[in-house]
């Protein structure tokens, strides 16, 4: 259990609910009939997953008040982050249900040719409308993120509708262009400037950005959909929409992973004991996902503040 935010919160192995009390809904208390609480879903994922631990897990971890600087909100951050989650929990589902949508089509296809029954190209129904769901939340995700970074920066020129490339540029004035963060955000650029440019080219229809349908080839082979960016500041050569799919939803984990990593080590409260962030050995780990914690240098081979 969590008290975040004012909301308590019951964390699962499998699942995250909110414990909501009686005397919230009613104050009064004029329906006797009401339970003392109710338990409202928040997320069908909890301990045991993946996405859960590198997202809430880590922050619930890296944001800690006793670590970080007492200008930042922690319980804030704490409540953006569970924002987060949602957003890549929808993101996840609907790249899963694209690809079950994919699959079924081409194993269709494939079953009616070794039948030698009439030709018929394999489609995806919907397919452009489920490309800017998609890309919607990925971007949503950036934003949110963006929300974050802001709490711990305020003074950066930076807002909640700012993006990665912002982010850099400011981060490389105040830290410098060899800084590991300054580094890292700067590997992110591309692929955050493809998501946007996507959840854009989507949302107006704009003829840079396109998606294909399974296609039939001279050679009589069926290619699968795939997706082609040609913005002209950022392009994406057209590939597999499966593929590229996979990859963003890893990518947008591993971003947020480490941009909480290095937020936390780069915020941490002065004075004390002498705490850094690192990753955890895996044989020390008490979840196997949360790969960052505050490390203290006690004993032998220090403690991991899990």
């Amino acid at each position: 259990m969590k008290n975040i935010g004012g909301r308590l919160l019951v964390i699962k192995e499998r699942s995250i609910y909110e414990m909501v009390m009686a005397d919230t809904i009613d104050p009064e208390r004029t329906n006797v009939n009401l339970p003392t609480t109710i338990h409202k879903l928040i997320i069908d994922k909890g301990t045991e997953s993946e996405t859960v631990s590198r997202t809430l897990l880590s922050a619930m971890t890296l944001f800690r008040p006793e670590y970080i600087s007492n200008t930042v909100d922690c319980p804030k951050l704490i409540g953006l982050t569970i924002d987060l989650l949602s957003e890549i929990s929808i993101l996840e589902k609907e790249i899963k249900e694209y690809q079950f949508a994919e699959k079924t089509a081409a194993d269709e296809y494939e079953e009616r040719r070794n039948q030698k029954v009439s030709y018929k190209l394999p489609s995806v129904v919907s397919l452009e409308s489920k490309c800017k769901t998609i890309f919607q939340k990925a971007d949503h995700i950036e934003q949110t993120l963006m929300e974050i970074i802001v709490k711990f920066y305020p003074n950066l020129g930076l807002t909640k509708q700012s993006h990665f490339p912002n982010f850099h540029e400011k981060l490389q004035e105040k830290y410098g262009e060899a800084d590991p963060f300054v580094e890292f955000i700067k590997k992110t650029v591309y692929f955050m400037q493809v998501i946007r440019e996507l959840r854009n080219g989507f949302d107006h229809r704009l003829e840079h950005t396109k998606v294909f349908d399974f296609e039939l080839q001279t050679d009589g082979n069926i290619i699968s959909p795939t997706i082609l960016l040609n913005h002209k500041k950022v392009k994406l050569e057209r590939t597999s929409l499966s593929d590229f799919l996979e990859i963003t939803t890893k990518n947008m984990l591993n971003i947020i992973e480490l941009t909480f990593a290095y937020l936390a080590g780069k915020n941490v409260r002065t004075g004390g004991m002498p705490y850094q962030v690192r990753q955890i050995p895996d044989e020390k780990r008490r979840n196997k996902f949360v790969k960052f914690s505050f490390w203290t240098p006690i004993g032998e081979e220090g403690f991991y503040n899990q």
